[in-house]
């Protein structure tokens, strides 16, 4: 069984081929859990329309209040499921027909090889397509000039770790039902990955298993990291944009160390993160000196220039 979460507000103009291409999964063995966030719209009509046609796989909560925000709405969802694997899963996408399948074949492999008792996170390749799902980019990891291994130096920095195509196990979930530092968490899959990659392992499936619609409207979205007028735009926010990210980075781990640090029990890992995590009150030359020490870099020329200069 495979429980997919699904965040909603306001996704009438593409739920309905979202929720299609959940129900044309090779895999079957699904149940999905939606929480919608006050929608205004006819993405509650469409949800129980769904519900109509698959009645005993489809579970459907209205926040009252609402969460406010995808982070919010995923990490509820996410402590009030159940299921030996969890899946997110946005509003405006489109899976492809294995998309459920290759992930649990990746995820089951890894648990088969390190236990399930162990904090297991799988994430994979996306393509990126228009709002008309005309192709934009094959790859998505080549589109945004990220790394697909996962290293936790470059993590507390740069999420590479897409939420629409993760899946986790069971003990991974049972990390979000401690007391969590809301505020500071910067989305749900960061969070995920971070747990995932100080106290288990990650998978990646090398290919693409849904498309990443762009829209304009998308919470996070996909960047071209080549593209000019983006590299453009990033300096011209400058140096206050940048580092209000770097700061709200470094605050998430603060919160990570505070949550998790006496369960870390690899010493390196700790110092890495907590001296992180204390870096925003460090001088400039300190911080320098730490990423260069730690190699604690962003993935691209661009992004580098702009950590070395605003970070």
């Amino acid at each position: 069984m495979v429980t997919i979460l699904l965040a909603t507000l306001n996704g009438e103009k593409y739920l309905k081929a979202q929720l299609e291409s959940i129900a044309a999964q090779t895999y079957e063995n699904w149940q999905l859990v939606v929480g919608d966030d006050g929608s205004t719209d006819q993405t509650l009509e469409i949800l129980r329309e769904f519900q109509k046609e698959h009645p005993n796989q489809v579970t459907i909560y209205e926040n009252n209040p609402p969460f406010g925000s995808a982070k919010g709405n995923f990490i509820n969802l996410l402590r009030n499921s159940y299921g030996p694997h969890f899946m997110f899963c946005d509003q405006d996408d489109v899976w492809k027909r294995d998309k459920i399948y290759l992930t649990l074949q990746k995820m089951e492999a890894l648990e088969t090889r390190y236990g399930d008792k162990v904090p297991i996170l799988v994430h994979s390749d996306l393509s990126v397509v228009d709002e008309n799902l005309e192709m934009v980019a094959e790859s998505f990891f080549q589109y945004a000039n990220l790394p697909k291994r996962v290293m936790l130096n470059r993590l507390i920095v740069q999420n590479s770790v897409t939420g629409c195509t993760v899946m986790i196990n069971r003990c991974l979930q049972q990390f979000f039902l401690r007391q969590l530092p809301i505020p500071k968490i910067i989305m749900h899959d960061y969070w995920a990955a971070l747990i995932a990659k100080v106290f288990g392992k990650i998978g990646f499936v090398n290919e693409p298993t849904m498309l990443y619609r762009q829209h304009g409207h998308n919470s996070v979205g996909a960047k071209d990291a080549m593209n000019v007028k983006f590299l453009y735009g990033r300096l011209k926010e400058g140096k206050n944009s940048y580092r209000r990210m770097m700061i709200e980075s470094m605050e998430q781990i603060q919160g990570f160390v505070g949550t998790y640090g006496k369960e870390i029990q690899d010493l390196d890992s700790y110092e890495l993160l907590k001296n992180y995590g204390e870096l925003y009150y460090k001088g400039k030359l300190r911080r320098l000196a730490f990423y260069r020490h730690n190699q604690v870099l962003k993935e691209g020329r661009i992004r580098k220039l702009m950590q070395w200069l605003w970070g």
